[in-house]
């Protein structure tokens, strides 16, 4: 019973409420309301009224081994009066930057200043301002820049990645980076510490063909990079394995020595990319006894070693991996 009453209560309240709001009497003041609105509105837009726009700052000609070494305005502050509804345009969206061009004579360490009537001058061409709008005001009214030259230093490029191959394929050339050559800008100190400068990091899984990315340089706060990114190729195909004979060769012998190996000749095991089967790799890889290592121990059995130089093979092995020798004077 009680909620039965409740709900007649509010029943009739809300009929009541809208008998009240949409009687004609109270559409009409409504309607009045906002006609009157309307037109004080468009009333307080026809009259001039004061604003303050603020203005990006965009600095040219500042070559890259120079450096402004304090802190300059990034935006520009003008009080202006216009009409209200040209004030509008004003909005922040709408305003493009406002140039200053620093291109000059740059010394070694030096200051330049723009003035007032610089900056005057510099906003009456600014294209966004209205020529019925006036400023009143402008802030800063000078704006003083430091500046001094950097070092320079060309750096190598590092491809800092992690490359996992699909199965039967191969990187089948050095990977290529374009710039292999960075100029480096900074302070001599700073510049004198580094030897290389790194890419961001690319991790690329199941590779099986060949591409070319655009990484980026990794930022260096305390320096600037003459490019931002290199161009990177990686040259991937399938591979197989092949051997070939090879002749055992020796280094640091002396003169009255000969050295003599059993077997003088081994078999080359390799993976190589299907485009450069055919090509011979006898003078890139190297198999060799260093008599440096005969001295050591006196065993007539030593390891071979390998030299690989290709580009374009991988997972190098010889059969057998040690062999006999015999060492005769001249």
């Amino acid at each position: 019973m009680a909620e039965d009453s409740g709900r007649k209560f509010l029943r009739y309240y809300t009929q009541k409420l809208k008998s009240f709001f949409f009687s004609k009497d109270i559409l009409s003041f409504l309607l009045f309301l906002v006609l009157a609105a309307a037109f004080w509105f468009v009333n307080a837009l026809g009259k001039e009224r004061e604003t303050t726009i603020s203005i990006p700052i965009r600095y040219v000609g500042i070559p890259q081994n120079v450096a402004i070494i304090n802190q300059i305005p990034t935006r520009i502050v003008l009080n202006v009066k216009d009409q209200g509804l040209k004030l509008f345009s004003y909005s922040e969206h709408r305003l493009t930057p406002i140039t200053f061009d620093l291109n000059r004579v740059f010394y070694q360490k030096g200051e330049i200043l723009f003035t007032s009537e610089q900056i005057s001058e510099n906003i009456k061409k600014y294209p966004n301002l209205m020529p019925s709008t006036t400023v009143l005001q402008i802030q800063p009214d000078s704006i003083f820049i430091k500046y001094q030259k950097l070092s320079v230093k060309n750096l190598p490029v590092q491809f800092v990645s992690k490359i996992e191959l699909a199965p039967q394929f191969m990187l089948s050339n050095k990977i290529q980076l374009s710039p292999s050559m960075v100029t480096v800008f900074g302070p001599k100190n700073i510049l004198d510490t580094m030897q290389i400068v790194r890419t961001e990091y690319v991790e690329l899984k199941g590779l099986n063909e060949s591409k070319q990315l655009t990484v980026k340089i990794k930022p260096n706060k305390t320096v600037r990079f003459g490019t931002s990114e290199t161009k990177v190729n990686l040259f991937v195909e399938q591979f197989t394995e092949k051997s070939i004979k090879v002749p055992v060769k020796y280094i640091n012998c002396p003169s009255n020595l000969t050295i003599r190996a059993f077997p003088a000749v081994v078999t080359l095991k390799y993976n190589v990319g299907l485009s450069h089967f055919n090509s011979v790799v006898t003078d890139e890889v190297q198999v060799f006894l260093d008599f440096d290592d005969l001295k050591m121990g006196n065993n007539d059995r030593k390891k071979l070693k390998i030299i690989n130089n290709s580009t374009y093979i991988s997972n190098v092995r010889i059969s057998p991996e040690e062999v006999d020798f015999l060492l005769e004077e001249k």
